[in-house]
């Protein structure tokens, strides 16, 4: 951040620490807060990367290695941005405000009360993101918001140890048994979800939101061999990942899955749970919902709270969404596509709910840039699309006062050396 023009310094959290960075020119120009994270996913398994996970390698048009594509690549796209104007006219012509945390990969735990600690730190006219990806048919996204998640994880004791198949089968309760019979009703037999009171709160998507999904092209393929439950056409696909809440069970684990065969009766099985939230729906009503409904079918059931991510939206009309998308459509010669949601999760609730900022998310990662897997990688021409794309939205709010940053929009300056 130095190294690009901005103030920064190192912000003790209770767990991994946040690095702040300032770039105040004027406070009668409009201030932009970015967020990013420098966390990353586990390298395992290490045998299928082709190239050492953390030693960068450029092939073929693209930068491999763990966090190039999610997030550092796409921060530092940003941070160059800065550096190319700075260098080109000596100062910018917004104010700039970034925080890049360490704990985006495990939920966020310690982000939303440093930045209610931080507040009057963070004083901005909208909130920027560039984490995730582009379409697959390559056209940029414009997104106003992010699914929540509340991820649970399950145990059920049934016994102080594995009992033996034969002794004590069929006398013997089965933790297996109980805990996937109590998983198993969180959903009918049509697969819907059936916990009471789980859709309530939902928050029903807008014209303007159910409009821009009807829009969104369904263009990767999907292998017949993977058969899609209840998705009737591309507009049902992305309204479920996008506008409705999900449970997921992420793993099971239980008695004897190793090599050979060993007969017992599982004393303790565990399970995962990842909950999709989306506005309107709080994860603490919805952990407690849930449990319930757990419990009235396995009684002594253990439920831990992992983590929990509320859900934002900025409204797809607001001025602030109308200008970064024409930024965009400048830097990338395409009209980006706009979407209601993420259908994953940021927290980008921190600033639409805590300081309650417009907010939007723009990725600069190509859409098969594997994050979270092995041979992660960035395309190098959306990376040089992201740093364009940066200085489009820096020189969109130029000239403007905090309180003209929400009029009609403009088009972008040339965004010249970058």
């Amino acid at each position: 951040m130095r190294d690009c023009g901005l103030e920064s310094a190192v912000m003790p959290t209770a767990g991994a620490p946040i690095v702040l960075g300032r770039r105040m020119e004027s406070d009668r120009l409009p201030t932009i807060l970015v967020y990013g994270h420098y966390d990353v996913q586990p390298v395992e398994p290490l045998s299928a990367w082709s190239s050492g996970p953390f030693t960068p390698e450029i092939r073929d048009g693209r930068m491999y290695g763990r966090g190039t594509a999610d997030n550092k690549g796409q921060h530092i796209a940003q941070l160059l941005a800065i550096k190319a104007v700075l260098d080109s006219s000596g100062r910018l012509p917004v104010n700039v405000v970034m925080i890049v945390e360490g704990e985006e990969e495990i939920g966020s735990p310690h982000l939303e009360r440093w930045v209610d600690d931080h507040a009057h730190l963070l004083k901005a006219d909208f909130a920027y993101t560039s984490d995730g990806a582009i379409h697959p048919s390559g056209r940029p996204v414009v997104l106003c918001g992010a699914r929540g998640l509340l991820y649970l994880e399950l145990t059920l004791r049934t016994a102080s140890a594995d009992r033996h198949s034969g002794n004590f089968g069929g006398v013997s309760r089965n933790a297996a048994l109980e805990l996937s019979r109590a998983v198993a009703s969180l959903w009918d037999d049509d697969g819907e979800i059936a916990v009471p009171g789980f859709h309530d709160a939902v928050a029903e998507p807008s014209g303007a939101e159910r409009a821009a999904v009807e829009a969104l092209p369904l263009t990767w393929p999907i292998p017949a061999a993977e058969r899609l439950t209840r998705v009737t056409s591309p507009s049902d696909w992305f309204h479920r990942v996008l506008l409705r809440p999900n449970i997921n069970v992420s793993g099971l684990n239980a008695g004897w899955t190793g090599p050979s065969m060993k007969t017992v009766i599982p004393a303790t099985a565990t399970a995962k749970l990842d909950i999709r939230l989306v506005p309107g729906q709080d994860p603490e009503d919805i952990a407690r919902l849930i449990t319930e409904r757990l419990r009235a079918a396995a009684p002594d059931i253990e439920v831990n709270v992992i983590s929990a991510v509320k859900a934002s939206r900025t409204p797809l009309d607001s001025p602030i969404v109308d200008r970064v998308s024409q930024a965009v459509e400048f830097a990338w010669e395409q009209t980006p596509l706009l979407y209601p949601s993420l259908a994953g999760t940021v927290p980008d609730f921190v600033f639409t709910s805590n300081l309650a900022l417009p907010s939007v998310i723009v990725p600069y990662g190509n859409a098969d840039q594997a994050n979270h897997a092995p041979d992660e990688n960035l395309l190098l021409d959306c990376f040089h699309k992201g740093a364009r794309t940066f200085v489009a939205v820096l020189h969109a709010f130029a000239g403007d006062g905090p309180a003209t940053v929400t009029a009609p929009a403009r088009r972008p300056r040339s965004p010249g050396a970058a």
